[in-house]
């Protein structure tokens, strides 16, 4: 191969490199509605028998438990706070595009983005304020007050998004029927505090696998909700791998 043939050749390689990290930039500042279920390298793993709702949710929980845990060793641990700054800057980045390109999948968006936007903004406040307190090397009395107010707004968080998205019922599939009792999958709700998996439920008229219903779910403290009984039962059919229980109740 000659000198020209190869530099023409490295010329396109590179140009070809260079469009692809312009698309791929261009995706991530930018993203759009994924028409395709999300597929994610780690979460995307555990939860391949899981629909895409489910999926998404767990991305979601994974991707900040992560980052909650490696800031604590950044700003606690070996206090590094320009790499915790460096850290957030990438992981809500990161939020945006998971929410706005795989968002749709999720059968209620909104409650979803409010809450991790939400916490994520507070954890990242929290994480600078004990990084000012430490700078200023304030008397330990200070340490409990600031702990004291962390919780304090962590609470009163809670307490908002039930008030703004909180309720008392979700939704789910009707998957058996056996004798007086309904097997109904219930997907992972935020707003009814409900996690995802298989319910048995007294049977109701017209209740046929395939069937979406909206369930009554009881409030347990420090847990989860528990669903209780069927309100209401929809003409539409659906499946555990679909998000169309969002359609029946627009």
């Amino acid at each position: 191969m000659s000198i020209d043939d190869f530099l023409y050749s490295l010329g396109g390689a590179v140009e070809r490199v260079i469009m692809l990290v312009i698309r791929g930039l261009k995706s991530f500042f930018f993203p759009r509605p994924r028409k395709s279920p999300p597929s994610f390298p780690i979460s995307g793993r555990l939860s391949s028998k899981y629909t895409p709702h489910e999926r998404v949710s767990l991305h979601l929980q994974l991707l900040f438990i992560l980052y909650i845990a490696s800031s604590f060793v950044l700003v606690a641990l070996v206090n590094r706070p320009f790499l915790f700054l460096a850290l957030s800057c990438v992981y809500l980045l990161y939020l945006r595009y998971a929410l706005n390109a795989y968002g749709d999948f999720l059968i209620d968006p909104a409650p979803y983005r409010f809450f991790y936007y939400g916490l994520s903004l507070l954890s990242f406040l929290v994480f600078v304020g004990y990084l000012v307190l430490k700078r200023l090397n304030e008397n330990v009395v200070w340490y409990y007050a600031y702990l004291l107010a962390v919780v304090v707004s962590v609470i009163a968080f809670w307490i908002y998004f039930k008030r703004k998205f909180g309720r008392d019922y979700t939704y789910g599939v009707v998957e058996e029927v056996k004798n007086d009792l309904l097997r109904v999958f219930v997907h992972d709700d935020i707003s009814a505090n409900v996690k995802p998996g298989f319910y048995w439920l007294p049977a109701v008229p017209d209740a046929e696998p395939g069937r979406v219903v909206k369930v009554l779910v009881e409030n347990r403290a420090f847990r989860g909700a528990r669903p209780v009984r069927i309100l209401e039962v929809y003409l539409s059919q659906s499946s555990q791998s679909s998000t169309e229980p969002k359609n029946a109740t627009e």
